[in-house]
């Protein structure tokens, strides 16, 4: 049986390739968490997260896609 802790630090190093503007990492109780590199802008929009969570991976993937997608709304209806 895989190790559960090496899948998730795997996927998480892929969503760091995805996504290389996020920094993921799972805490001690096992929540995936991802946070922005670089600093927060002055003045952001509501929607806009520093840090986001989710309860796996695939989750946590979601949630920063949704902050992209909120934050380049090119062709959003």
């Amino acid at each position: 049986m895989a190790d559960a802790h090496g899948e998730v630090a795997d996927e998480l190093s892929r969503i760091e390739e995805e996504f290389p503007g996020w920094r993921p990492w799972v805490s001690d109780g096992g929540r995936c968490w991802a946070t922005r590199r670089g600093r927060r802008p002055a003045s952001p929009p509501e929607w806009w997260a520093m840090t986001v969570d989710a309860d796996d991976p695939d989750g946590l993937r979601k949630a920063i896609a949704e902050q992209e997608r909120l934050a380049n709304p090119v062709g959003a209806t």
